[in-house]
């Protein structure tokens, strides 16, 4: 059952793609899952629609069946701009919306009132508006690392918004860009890549000191970095984000949607991402919309289990803040 007011609670499937991927769980077992965890399903378009970006008969019945049986809410549906597919060149604007398109129609059809968008769609909004006024659609940039609040794409990305005006345009904050800290499993992954303890030690100094990307690289290259290990390094910049949570308040009349991003549980808690100030925001503001637990972290794990985890954290930290 879904909560009925303030913060409401649901999860992605991409959380559980370590299973879906290895058939463990298929379409249909997760989504009867997210009926015991708040009810509200996020789904990622080439991930898990059959057809993709068109909507098949099948994929259409299956999903509709199991949203009706076991009673859930469709939150959001994840489309992809792909401008980069094609090996020669981008896709052109014409392309990209062809593309989005059918994504939209496919959102609409499968009953999501939500589509993330990623930022690369910026170029051709205006031309996805009218489908998504047609469709009733609201469409959402998502905040993802390295889109922190106050980076420069994401304050062109709001001044865009803010031009346009539309009911039909907002943003979908992911909470990775609300880290604290490395976390343990990633720093493990870079020792086991054969990056050595001197660079991780660096590494971590770098982060916690909010260098760029660049920066750090070329320092990181100086002391030694093997270039075959420059992509691992890249992941840890573009997976946790420095954005302060008390940001969030001046961005949150735009917010439709949230990731609730976490990569590991520990005694009750995500250590590593700042989970009870964004919870805080989003109560003391009155956010009524859906949250979406998405799982990144080390395989191997029962992502069920650390997904109800997270979302019983998050429901503490509501409640204690509506009570205050």
């Amino acid at each position: 059952m879904t909560e009925k007011q303030g913060l409401k609670l649901g999860v992605t499937l991409h959380s559980f793609t370590p299973e879906y991927i290895t058939y463990k769980w298929s379409l249909e077992d997760m989504l009867q899952l997210v009926s015991v965890l708040g009810g509200g399903v996020e789904i990622v378009g080439p991930a898990h629609q059959r057809g993709y970006p068109y909507l098949t008969n099948e994929f259409e019945r299956i999903f509709k069946s199991s949203v009706e049986r076991w009673g859930l809410t469709p939150t959001s549906y994840g489309t992809y701009a792909d401008p980069f597919m094609l090996k020669d060149r981008d896709l052109n604007a014409d392309e990209m919306v062809d593309y989005m398109v059918p994504q939209l129609k496919s959102a609409a059809q499968l009953g999501f009132s939500i589509a993330r968008l990623q930022y690369f769609s910026y170029t051709v909004i205006e031309r996805l508006l009218p489908w998504a006024e047609k469709l009733n659609l609201k469409m959402g940039y998502e905040l993802h690392v390295p889109l922190m609040i106050k980076s420069e794409k994401t304050q062109e990305l709001i001044e865009q918004i803010e031009r346009i005006n539309s009911p039909y345009l907002g943003l979908i904050p992911d909470t990775g860009i609300f880290a604290r800290s490395i976390p343990e499993f990633c720093l493990t992954g870079l020792r086991a890549a054969g990056v050595a303890e001197q660079l991780v030690q660096r590494a971590i100094v770098l982060w916690n000191a909010r260098t760029s990307n660049h920066v750090a690289l070329e320092e990181l290259l100086k002391l030694g970095l093997r270039k075959e290990n420059i992509g691992t390094i890249e992941r840890v910049w573009g997976s946790f984000g420095w954005s302060e949570p008390e940001e969030l308040r001046d961005i949150l009349p735009r917010v439709i949607h949230m990731h609730g991003k976490f990569f590991s549980m520990k005694d009750g808690l995500e250590p590593d991402v700042r989970f009870e100030e964004v919870t805080k925001v989003l109560v003391e503001n009155g956010y009524g919309g859906w949250m979406s637990s998405e799982y990144e972290g080390q395989d191997g794990v029962n992502t069920f289990d650390l997904v109800r985890e997270q979302q019983a954290m998050i429901r503490r930290f509501a409640a204690k803040y509506a009570a205050n």
